[in-house]
């Protein structure tokens, strides 16, 4: 008898096509577990966790015993299927394609990796046709949301796939009315808005194609802040320019570049540019086109479960492994077309190597993974990473590796992906563990070096032909150092290959360089040459650039470094650029070889005295923190500030972000301590309102370090209330409960009775957070003494504040209003509406007084407006968050929906999760109470997961609490019972007398907003 089983809808099993009854919802939630994971093993403590999350029975295991038992005796009549104990625990026998989550993602990635488009779409509607509704429904866990959530997003991956595979088949028509519906799901979504539009375009509705970008990106700066991106910008220029390749391809068109066109514009395309008078390697060339799919050798787009295709170029310094990486790569885009991802790993520079964790959050960005989404765990980004490449196929090039450890979190987890490596080392660990095909680079054969100086030189080769061997030769046949003579031979017309064969062999008495430990690499003299021939302002530029410890540098950067304008940095930036001794790499920005940067290094410590390097050096971090002071007041303007231009700021910060982290690490460990904490002080309001996260701990880190070894405490003190900051913003709380707790200590050393008060109000937010009341109260309580022995009015507010949301969560709403009357005279006395504002809709929210709150609301849209002008994401999602709360107790859901989704919207942009699992849970108990039982459950489900994993045990209880309110009053009131029981037990755990009641008109529960560490404002 054959039986199939379904996750894809109610977990569900037929053998020989009768229904099986799988008993009561844990009990399918045992199968629903074992099925995801068929044909593997779950341990039994996974197993428990997965089903029951913290709400586990006293007597589990006899209970989960016998949930097995009966499934077993459920399935008896299909013998080649059975529940198996084994030592890694319970394991499903059935063959996985019997799973219809199994067979979906087989079905999809080939799919993916289908070359006929007819073909690509019969499977996807196989695929697509097997979901039955919600997967996993009816069941509830904390991991079984997060993993409904996971196969949803999978889903929806899908059908975007599934799109572009009709959309170049012509059926344009037949998608629109789908793509309508699901972009009103998705305002958001930039991928969905490129094919809605393409597809009205082809329909013969410009004008709507025109309105659909207007409406995006409305959408996009409204809740978001930011602009479409450069594909769907690209997209709409074309078609307001009516460009004949945007129509559909003609009938039975199916070619590969047909389907890299349709994706191009959204794939990463991140190769550098391609060699100039590339020359030779054609042995090695073949080498990595037999690893291409079509190539008959590994062939990878076979399935998304094998390892991926690893190539390895090794090679001494300056070989043309990078040269060698770049031109195939260009020449292989047509088998990857999803895209191509590029990082320099920098691994033989001294100073700056690339972190893997750092190379996977280029690459998840590039992928289209916002910075706070992005984790902060190496582990954890890898995975992801893995995730977002799993059936895409890409080529993924990791120029310049130095060990098989920084190499090995890049790996991609799929078949269908080719990596290729360069590296001076031979990496045997890559060969052996990974199966790598090793590419060895030897100097290039004579005849070929001599062929690229007649590409870069000319006739002269030939005219020349004894001489421009020995040049070649004199070149140790290096491309590198057989670029910078020919560059050199280029300038000097009046000589002879000869006479500067002649010339270079004078320099040969200078120390030769062995790049790498290869004897063959002796290219200093070549390097010499070069160098000698330079005008000595030239010369100057030269040697200091290679002290810079960023990636690259601006030409006004430049020119700091050097002391010299910006005209003549740019005017010598050239000379350098055309003797091939710097590289350009963008727009007004040059880059440097790591062995040329070694050789300048070298020669700035010959040539220009200690304390001139240091001023050098000084000079270029005191122009970078300068830029970076403009940067944040452009973005961040005072009222008596001249204001700057915020989205010029946003992109400077942006391009010299590497080099910004660069400094504030260099000058850590290498003595601008000063300019390391001045440099993430100024940057850490932006790194805080959306900025890389992790970078963002990393470089604050530093700060902290470079305080250490200053001995400075109150500098100490700063930069771990920052670092503590960012723990708590990505739900980290032990950790920035640690970190308060030892910026609080310095603060007492200094014996700064104002910052130990906001120590301790710090500390008392994480403690909130927890859910920890009593200490909470506590802190804040020390703190207000602390702030009224000091005289600050500001600071005894905000401390009344929080007490009285302590008060309020306990239960004691009039003592609440007690401890609010006073703050609210304070913040009226110090002119501080914003806070004003928030307090008294706190009154009013307490007091239900409809008047008050009308007159609420209309102050807090005030707030909201000049918060907005201000450019503060962080206020700007609290205002909106207590907007909402004001709207939900005036009986308006709608209006408070509405702006609950902006405020989650700008929180997950920020990467504050612990607010964010509070705005699901206000979102969920509003669309309840609006009479959306479905969508409220979704968002508290959300808020189950996030609250769960960050030990927020409140919002944990408000989620089950918000659930079981979805089940009242249905036909399924059964499943309200365990959520209430769980929400009884928290809110007993947690002190709080009183449950919440369930949203409704002038309901919101509680009072919404939670305390944080931030001073700008009440909490």
């Amino acid at each position: 008898m054959t039986a199939e089983f379904g996750v894809l809808g109610v977990v569900a099993a037929q053998v020989s096509g009768r229904s099986v009854d799988l008993g009561h919802a844990r009990q399918r939630s045992v199968l629903g577990v074992l099925l995801v994971e068929a044909g593997r093993p779950v341990p039994v403590d996974q197993l428990i966790d997965r089903v029951w999350g913290e709400s586990v029975p006293q007597r589990v295991t006899n209970a989960l015993y016998s949930y097995i038992s009966r499934l077993r005796r459920a399935l008896a009549d299909a013998p080649t299927v059975a529940i198996q104990r084994q030592p890694g625990g319970y394991r499903v026998t059935a063959d996985p394609q019997t799973v219809d989550l199994h067979r979906f993602r087989r079905l999809v990635a080939q799919a993916r990796n289908e070359a006929l488009d007819q073909r690509a779409t019969e499977q996807y509607a196989q695929a697509l046709g097997l979901w039955r509704g919600e997967p996993l429904a009816g069941l509830e866990s904390p991991w079984l949301t997060s993993m409904r959530h996971v196969l949803l997003r999978e889903r929806f991956a899908a059908e975007l796939d599934r799109n572009d595979v009709l959309l170049r088949l012509g059926r344009h028509a037949e998608l629109l009315p789908d793509l309508a519906a699901a972009v009103t799901d998705h305002p958001l979504d930039e991928r969905l808005a490129e094919q809605s539009m393409l597809a009205l375009y082809r329909c013969g509705r410009q004008a709507d194609a025109d309105e659909q970008y207007r409406r995006i990106r409305r959408c996009l700066a409204d809740e978001l802040g930011s602009d479409p991106g450069l594909a769907l910008r690209s997209l709409h220029e074309r078609i307001l320019a009516a460009d004949p390749g945007l129509m559909a391809p003609p009938a039975g068109a199916n070619a590969s570049g047909a389907r890299l066109a349709a994706v191009a514009a959204a794939a990463p395309a991140q190769l550098p540019a391609d060699v100039r008078a590339f020359t030779g390697r054609a042995e090695e060339l073949a080498v990595l086109d037999r690893l291409l799919p079509t190539a008959g050798g590994s062939d990878t787009t076979t399935s998304t479960g094998t390892a991926p295709t690893i190539a390895l170029l090794s090679g001494t310094a300056g070989v043309g492994k990078s040269a060698l990486a770049v031109r195939w790569a260009h020449h292989a885009r047509p088998a990857f077309p999803d895209g191509q991802l590029y990082v320099d790993l920098r691994g033989y520079d001294a100073e700056q190597p690339v972190a893997a964790a750092d190379a996977l959050a280029w690459f998840l960005n590039s992928l289209g993974i916002r910075g706070p989404e992005i984790p902060l765990e190496v582990e954890e980004r890898a995975a992801r990473y893995r995730s977002a490449l799993a059936g895409r196929q890409m080529l993924i090039l990791l120029d310049n590796a130095s060990s098989v450890e920084q190499i090995r979190p890049l790996l991609p987890g799929s078949g269908s992906c080719l990596v290729l490596i360069t590296s001076r080392d031979s990496l045997p660990g890559m060969v052996a563990v990974h199966g790598a095909e090793r590419v060895n680079l030897d100097l290039l054969p004579l005849a070929e070096a001599v062929g690229l100086l007649r590409r870069l030189i000319g006739a002269r080769v030939d005219r020349e032909p004894s001489a421009a061997a020995e040049l070649a030769a004199a070149c140790a046949r290096l491309p590198l150092a057989l670029r910078i003579g020919a560059e050199l031979a280029a300038t000097r017309t009046d000589a002879t290959l000869a006479e500067l064969v002649v010339e270079l062999g004078d320099h040969s008495r200078l120390d030769l360089l062995d790049a790498g430990g290869d004897p063959r690499a002796e290219v200093r003299a070549v390097f010499s040459w070069s160098y000698q021939n330079l005008p000595a302002d030239a010369a100057r530029v030269f040697r200091l650039f290679g002290l810079q410890p960023g990636v690259d540098a601006h030409v006004d950067a430049v020119a700091a470094l050097t002391g010299v304008r910006a005209a003549e940095a740019r005017r010598l930036l050239g000379l350098l650029a055309r003797a091939s001794l710097i590289n350009a790499c963008g727009p007004g920005r040059y880059g440097m070889h790591d062995l040329l940067r070694a050789y300048a290094g070298e020669l700035a410590a010959e040539h220009d005295p200690a304390p001139d390097r240091r001023t050098a050096l000084t000079t270029l971090f005191d122009h970078y923190l300068a830029r970076s002071v403009a940067a944040m007041a452009a973005l961040y303007p005072t009222p008596t500030a001249e204001v700057g231009d915020p989205d010029a700021a946003r992109r400077w910060i942006a391009a010299e972000w590497p080099n910004l982290a660069a400094i504030c690490l260099h000058g850590a460990a290498h003595g601008w301590r000063r300019h390391a904490i001045a440099l993430a002080e100024t940057l850490f309001r932006y790194l805080d309102e959306g900025g890389p996260v992790a970078e963002a701990v990393t470089v604050t880190s530093a700060a902290v370090t470079a305080a250490r070894a200053e001995g400075d405490l109150r500098a100490q003190a700063q930069a771990l209330s920052n670092l503590g900051r960012l723990h708590r913003r990505h739900g980290q709380l032990d950790r920035a409960a640690e970190t308060y707790r030892q910026a609080l200590a310095r603060y007492v050393g200094l014996g700064d009775r104002a910052a130990e008060a906001g120590a301790l109000r710090n500390l008392g937010s994480v403690r909130w957070r927890q859910g920890h009341y009593r200490q909470a109260a506590e802190h804040y309580q020390q703190a207000l003494a602390l702030y009224q022995g000091a005289g600050d009015e500001a600071g005894q507010a905000d401390a009344l504040v929080r007490l009285a949301l302590v008060d309020e969560r306990l239960g004691d709403q009039e003592q609440a209003v007690e401890r609010l009357q006073p703050a609210l005279e304070l913040f009226a006395q110090l002119d501080d509406e914003y806070s004003e504002a928030y307090v008294f809709s706190l009154i009013a929210r307490l007091r239900r007084r409809e008047d008050q709150l009308e007159l609420s609301a209309a102050r807090l849209e005030l707030s909201l407006a000049a918060v907005r002008e201000m450019g503060g994401r962080t206020g700007e999602a609290y205002v909106l968050t207590d907007l909402a709360a004001v709207y939900a107790c005036l009986g308006r859901p709608t209006d408070a929906a509405g702006h609950l989704r902006q405020a989650l919207l700008l929180h997950r942009r920020i990467g504050d999760r612990a607010s964010e699992a509070e705005v699901l849970n206000d979102l969920g108990r509003v669309l309840g109470a609006a009479g959306n039982p479905a969508g409220a459950r979704a968002q508290h489900a959300e808020a189950l997961a996030l609250a769960s994993e960050i030990g927020d045990r409140y919002e944990l209880a408000r989620a089950h609490d918000g659930i079981a309110a979805t089940y009242e009053n249905t036909d399924e009131p059964d499943l309200a019972r365990p959520h209430h029981e769980h929400a009884r037990e928290l809110f007993s755990a947690l002190s709080v007398p009183n449950v919440p009641g369930h949203a409704g008109p002038g309901d919101t529960g509680a009072v919404n907003r939670q305390p944080t560490d931030q001073s700008q404002h009440a909490p």
